[in-house]
């Protein structure tokens, strides 16, 4: 009995090994495609999945999607800090509920227009009017847009939207139950037959959302410390342990509460997103997260019926341009009558025109209600998965639009910008040193941000110390928990707009990771690194360091000056201006 148990235990092992190898082939292959092509690689997944859903049936890759889906908006909770926003952030608040809001009121009768029941267009517009965070992010990321005015406003909003998403879920249960009996049983058995059901609705949402609420409250108490627990061997993979634990955690909680597992995973970002430690986090699940997306969107394609796209394809193809249509026009129109200057509005309007990763667990839990048949339910994934396909081009023109536009003001009525006449990135003029990056706090680290200060130079400092960290914090230095070897973290900590990158820390591995990693994103920032052997110097010199400080050679040469300067303070003299000219003659690392 026990070799047949593991014999078919071994069968589905098997089974989901080759399952996931033809999944992350063909996903691999369409994405090398438009990687050649210079096109997003999220329509590649998609494209993938449809391609897969058509010939194959790979039932144990579906039972993963979960997983993907909880990682995935783990790392999207992670990403989404709205205290990074800074200057006009209630107008950006009020962009999101307002341009929300007005898509689901214009939407409902729009959907109801198609033939559908008032409480299934009500779930049906809520479900479009929440856009792509993974999708949008990605974009803006990879054009390293994120401190742009536009990139900004797109990110506050999804934020409103995501969070949005649950008071939405918390509303289904009762658009269940409007839609009649048969609805209701079919979405929850539990829910009394009673003269006055509106009552139980409302109050059971209200459960639900203090339910949450709560599990926020002691995820802020507790995680934080849990965290700063796990660092205590400088053992970072134990904190990613810890991290990757709590999203499970509260997956499997906000399940019991009454929402998805997928919600919970989000929260659990969501809240240790306000730590010092989400860049490290976001840094180590970055990868798996990436890996876990393009299953995500995979297997999203594979639930593409191709006789649905072939009967309806008329109403797909109608029901993406009315969305795209009504969504710009919504948001550009909101961002605009709140301060958002012409170019900038129009840029966001068409960045969030589609629907997003959220729109398809409301569309399931409106199913699970008995408020979609199966035939809609495949319709309107349909029309999510090819507004996603289509949001790279969107974007694109956005861009486009916006910048022929940016000469057009904010609208008459409102005193300033949303953004008043900040500058999209720092200037820094010739010759002058404006923002440096300090990998390192100790001794060195702290000597050189001593001068930075005096010099009133701005700088951020990465530290792996969670004590110095919150005592940096508690002075009010931008300071950055993390591995400086890290893009996440180098990218938090500025880097994309810094002038200078300084390494002081005494691991020359991370020093020499730190190099190259900065070199890829930043070819013309300049590397000052810190190495303790000679025999280091030149390999920090060819992965990218514009100048190397040797510890073995600064100590040498401060122990001469100090025994010729007892001897002759004129060979110490000597000594000092050999240094100098052999600082100023570095090899510089190419650009």
């Amino acid at each position: 009995m026990t070799t047949g148990m593991l014999g078919a235990a071994g069968q589905v092992q098997g089974t989901i090994v080759v399952d996931l190898l033809i999944v992350l082939s063909i996903a691999g292959l369409l994405a090398l495609v438009m990687q050649r092509m210079r096109l997003a690689l999220v329509p590649a997944y998609l494209i993938a999945g449809a391609v897969i859903g058509s010939n194959l049936q790979l039932k144990s890759v579906e039972e993963l999607t979960h997983l993907a889906i909880i990682l995935l908006l783990f790392g999207i909770g992670l990403e989404l800090d709205i205290s990074s926003l800074g200057r006009g952030l209630g107008r950006m608040i009020q962009a999101g509920l307002g341009s929300c809001a007005l898509t689901v009121v214009v939407g409902w009768p729009v959907a109801m227009a198609f033939g559908l029941s008032a409480p299934a267009a009500l779930a049906i517009s809520m479900a479009f009017a929440i856009s792509s965070t993974a999708v949008v992010l990605r974009i803006i990321s990879a054009r390293r847009e994120l401190r742009r005015r536009s990139g900004r406003l797109c990110f506050a909003i999804l934020v409103i939207q995501d969070v949005l998403v649950l008071a939405m879920l918390a509303l289904l249960p009762a658009l269940g139950g409007w839609a009649g009996p048969e609805a209701a049983a079919a979405g929850d058995a539990s829910a009394p037959a009673n003269a006055q059901p509106w009552l139980w609705y409302v109050g059971d949402a209200a459960l639900k959302v203090l339910g949450v609420g709560a599990l926020v409250v002691v995820g802020k108490a507790l995680l934080p410390t849990i965290l700063r627990e796990s660092l205590r061997g400088r053992r970072l993979e134990v904190m990613m342990l810890v991290g990757l634990t709590a999203a499970l955690g509260a997956a499997v909680a906000t399940e019991k509460i009454g929402f998805s597992l997928e919600m919970g995973a989000f929260l659990a970002g969501f809240v240790l997103s306000g730590t010092p430690f989400r860049h490290q986090l976001s840094g180590q699940v970055g990868p798996l997260r990436d890996i876990f997306s393009a299953l995500f969107f995979t297997t999203i394609g594979m639930k593409l019926q191709p006789e649905v796209l072939i009967q309806g394809w008329w109403v797909i193809a109608l029901s993406v341009v009315i969305l795209i249509v009504l969504k710009t026009t919504i948001i550009a129109g909101v961002c605009w009558s709140l301060g958002a200057m012409a170019g900038t509005a129009i840029t966001v309007g068409l960045s969030l025109a589609q629907a997003g990763e959220f729109s398809l667990i409301l569309l399931a839990g409106a199913g699970e209600e008995g408020l979609l048949s199966p035939d809609v339910t495949a319709v309107a994934i349909a029309i999510v998965v090819v507004s996603l396909i289509v949001t790279p081009s969107l974007a694109a023109i956005g861009r486009w639009l916006g910048h022929r536009a940016s000469g057009v003001s904010h609208a008459p009525w409102v005193r300033s910008s949303l953004f008043g006449d900040e500058p999209d990135e720092k200037a820094s003029p010739d010759g002058d040193l404006t923002h440096i990056v300090i990998g390192g706090f100790g001794p060195i680290g702290r000597r050189i941000a001593e001068e930075l200060d005096r010099q009133k130079v701005s700088y951020t400092l990465i530290e792996l110390n969670p004590d110095t960290v919150k005592e940096q914090l508690r002075r009010r230095r931008s300071v950055v928990f993390g591995d400086v070897a890290n893009l996440r973290v180098l990218e938090s900590a500025g880097i994309g707009h810094a002038d200078a990158l300084v390494l002081t820390v005494p691991d020359e591995d991370a020093v020499l990771r730190a190099c190259a990693v900065a070199r890829r994103r930043c070819p013309g920032i300049f590397i000052a690194a810190r190495i303790g052997l000679v025999s280091k110097s030149k390999a920090a010199s060819r992965v990218g360091a514009n100048s190397v400080i040797v510890d073995e050679m600064a100590t040498a040469e401060a122990m001469l000056r100090v025994v010729l300067d007892r001897l002759s303070p004129a060979a110490a003299e000597e000594v000092k201006v050999k240094e100098q000219e052999v600082t100023e003659e570095a090899p510089q690392a190419p650009s």
